[in-house]
């Protein structure tokens, strides 16, 4: 709502509005084709989560630019953000995903404005990655080309999925994962049996093991 406000105040944007679900979301942008710009949070609590939604938009609505406003910072959703053709991915963190010089993120909880300018600037159809306009093109090179950007795609993961992934990778017990993301031991359970449904795998060590090789989590 603080976000809408902002943008209801700056007279460079003709309409404002929000949804709280992805399905209404493609609902309003099928009677809302002149829609320029979606803004998309990675954690959506039904239906489906955001970077599945980008792709989505992407299928249906080609006209209609997408930028990611999100508190993770993790490299694997950027790139599949990225994938998806999002033409923004705004961040909550001051340090940049890369070595290569590249500006830090602006944050999702970062002052209003820098936030409309940013939405104003992927309208303009420029690309915002790393809090600067950056060709998409040279984000994916820096990740070390389209081939790796494909093999650290998250597996379809959701970002609470990949948190417990990396819990586990990191030596967390079931119970220390619940109480991290302040979740229930069956809820940790079932999110281990959706991660090894994704993976194609029968264990979650091997799960560990091929998202470790293929850069998606981290020791």
């Amino acid at each position: 709502m603080g976000l809408k406000l902002a943008l209801q105040s700056d007279s460079g944007f003709a309409s404002i509005e929000s949804v709280a679900t992805p399905g209404a979301a493609v609902a309003f942008l099928n009677a809302h084709s002149e829609t320029d710009v979606a803004v998309v949070d990675i954690s959506l609590e039904s239906e489906t989560d955001g970077l599945t939604l980008l792709g989505i938009l992407r299928e249906a609505f080609p006209s209609v630019k997408t930028l990611v406003l999100s508190h993770y910072k993790t490299p694997a959703y950027i790139l599949k953000a990225i994938s998806s053709g999002a033409s923004a991915y705004l961040a909550k963190d001051s340090a940049p995903v890369s070595s290569s010089g590249a500006s830090a993120y602006l944050a999702k909880d970062s002052a209003p404005v820098s936030i409309v300018e940013a939405i104003a600037d992927v309208a303009d159809g420029k690309s915002l990655f790393f809090g600067e306009t950056i060709d998409a093109d040279r984000i994916t090179c820096l990740f070390g080309g389209r081939e790796n950007l494909l093999s650290r795609k998250p597996q379809g993961l959701t970002p609470r999925e990949l948190e417990v992934l990396q819990l586990t990778t990191s030596g967390y017990s079931n119970s220390q994962i619940a109480s991290a993301l302040e979740i229930t031991l069956n809820t940790v359970d079932s999110y281990k049996e959706r991660i090894k449904g994704k993976f194609g795998l029968d264990s979650i060590v091997e799960c560990v093991a091929s998202a470790v090789k293929s850069g998606l989590v981290s020791v």
